[in-house]
């Protein structure tokens, strides 16, 4: 899919917000990241976490993953030029100072640290960020973040548009250690989009020789980060190791020696492992909450994560029901998401009848939350759903509609597709809901290809801001073929008025009112919570409220 955007421009800021697990200090960062040492550490004599992942991992090639495990996993495996330190801020990874930055805000120039080399002892170089990022735009990749770059990387809009060759995307390695960036226009939040994924490098010689089965194992990949990764092959593996990368230039402050992960679907299973100290957090829902609301080691915060239904309005080419706008209304009118976070998940997570998810970023003028300025835009209404139906089937010429629904095939997602097909067919008369449930990765797959047609998807921000939420209705962004010239033109518009913050809020607020309150373009469900429960021995593990966790500076106490 090409994907277009005309900048990522005036972004509020990242303001990550952490959950610090364990007895953790105020933590003092420096320009470069801080070194935590065993220095008044009871440190216990073995360094070993073990974790579970609710899903496997699709792909640990940068410019290929779109998916949190993914991003989990080479948070903790590689290192850009930027990482995010304990507080949520960015701290310098690989590059040796903060750059020199042109009077027009437009070039950067870095230094690569001497010290920064990858797991084949060879060096980290600046080419190994112009091969990575010319990789990410090139349109042959077709890299799922190239949407990233499009209007923020000098000419990446115009390579992805295969106007231009990928040399010429705005990065340079002017000697092996000095990486030139030139910007398409300044970017004050430009460092905290250098510390995701999609904006690392890659060993340029190392993943050409590789070729396609470059990220497809631990064994077709090099590293640059605190951890390497062991017994891992995408086609079969449903566990990982991570082992303290010796060769990493800020080992000092690791301390973990080992990282043991294990794919686990159901919470009935991963709370056994807990309570037989196999695994040392454990994942939360449903009643399980409730049964453990006052055992000291659990903690409970809201995601900034959206779940919704994606739906499809063109199923491997054909045209579906779902391109009619009242159909899509009915669907998303005629379910009570309320009585599913309140009777079923009962985690904490909380009802939601937009996309962007509350507490993500306020009015900078009011400073009013945005789900209080955009509103209540597909609340559950059945008076509302059943005339959309009626009106729906009458445009169509039918009496009744079958779909189907894809999900997961962990516990929790097949809980969500039983509720919603009971849901859609009970309030809708005629309607038909098939479900199919298959591997996160294969669902992934699924819905990029558009041969589905509702799919059960979530959305983590990738950054603070609204942008990245509603952006995705623009035609050239959404898996949905969903296309609406006026929502188009207001993601444009949104990203033209950067430097005016009131006038480009109201126009982040009407671009949902537009693709929700009139289209319904997809169906939100809820804002998820995540309760867990963790040992107390585990210190300083930080599990960010979006984007993946850093294992970096963990480690197991011998207190308890």
């Amino acid at each position: 899919m090409k994907k277009r955007l005309k900048g990522l421009i005036g972004v509020i800021g990242v303001g990550l917000v952490l959950s610090a697990c364990g007895n953790t200090k105020e933590a003092v960062v420096n320009d470069s990241a801080s070194s935590s040492t065993s220095d008044k550490k009871n440190l216990a004599e073995k360094q070993e976490l073990h974790l579970t992942a609710a899903s496997e991992i699709p792909s640990l090639d940068t410019a290929i993953a779109t998916d949190l495990t993914s991003f989990t996993v080479m948070n903790n495996i590689f290192e850009g030029l930027y990482e995010l330190g304990p507080d949520g801020k960015p701290i310098l990874g690989v590059a040796d100072s903060k750059p020199s930055i042109s009077e027009d805000g437009k070039t950067y120039t870095f230094n690569i640290r001497e010290d920064a080399v990858w797991s084949n002892n060879e060096a980290v170089t600046a080419d190994d960020f112009v091969y990575a990022w010319q990789k990410i735009v090139n349109p042959e990749t077709a890299s799922g973040y190239a949407y990233m770059y499009d209007g923020l990387i000098q000419n990446a809009t115009e390579i992805i548009n295969s106007e231009m060759e990928p040399a010429e995307l705005g990065i340079e390695a002017v000697s092996e250690k000095e990486l030139k960036i030139t910007l398409a226009q300044p970017t004050s939040y430009f460092d905290q989009l250098l510390t995701l994924p999609f904006f690392f490098p890659q060993n340029r010689a190392y993943a050409e020789s590789q070729g396609s089965d470059y990220g497809m194992s631990s064994e077709n990949l090099v590293y640059n980060g605190p951890f390497v990764l062991t017994d891992w092959v995408q086609a079969s593996s449903v566990e990982w190791s991570y082992e303290k990368n010796p060769d990493y230039w800020d080992k000092e402050a690791v301390l973990l020696d080992k990282i043991t992960v294990s794919v686990i679907k159901e919470v009935s299973t991963e709370l056994n492992l807990y309570e037989n100290g196999d695994v040392d957090i454990a994942v939360l829902s449903g009643s399980f909450v409730e049964q453990y609301k006052d055992d000291p080691a659990i903690v409970s915060t809201l995601q900034a994560v959206s779940f919704y239904i994606e739906m499809n309005n063109v199923n491997s080419g054909e045209t579906t029901e779902l391109n009619n706008p009242n159909i899509r209304m009915a669907i998303a009118s005629a379910i009570d998401k309320e009585a599913y976070v309140d009777s079923v998940l009962q985690d904490g997570s909380e009802s939601i009848d937009g996309f962007v998810p509350a507490g993500l970023a306020a009015n900078p003028k009011t400073d009013a939350d945005y789900r209080e300025d955009a509103g209540n835009l597909l609340p559950y209404d059945l008076e509302k759903a059943e005339t959309a139906w009626k009106k729906g089937l009458s445009e169509l010429g039918v009496d009744g509609i079958e779909l189907e629904l894809i999900t997961s095939d962990t516990e929790s997602s097949k809980r969500l597709a039983e509720y919603l097909q009971n849901e859609l067919q009970t309030n809708l008369p005629g309607m038909t809901v098939k479900l199919r449930s298959m591997p996160f990765s294969m669902k992934l797959d699924t819905v990029r290809k558009g041969s589905y047609d509702m799919a059960v998807n979530s959305w983590v921000a990738d950054f603070a801001d609204p942008i990245n939420y509603v952006e995705r209705f623009h035609t050239d962004i959404n898996r949905m073929n969903y296309s609406n010239p006026e929502v188009d033109a207001l993601v444009e518009k949104s990203k033209a008025t950067y430097d005016n913050d009131e006038a480009r809020w109201n126009t982040l607020v009407e671009i949902e009112k537009v693709a929700l309150g009139e289209d319904a373009a997809l169906a939100p469900l809820y804002q998820s919570a995540e309760s867990y429960l963790l040992q107390p021995y585990v210190q300083d593990m930080y599990k960010r409220v979006f984007g993946p966790d850093s294992y970096k500076w963990a480690w197991i106490s011998a207190d308890n």
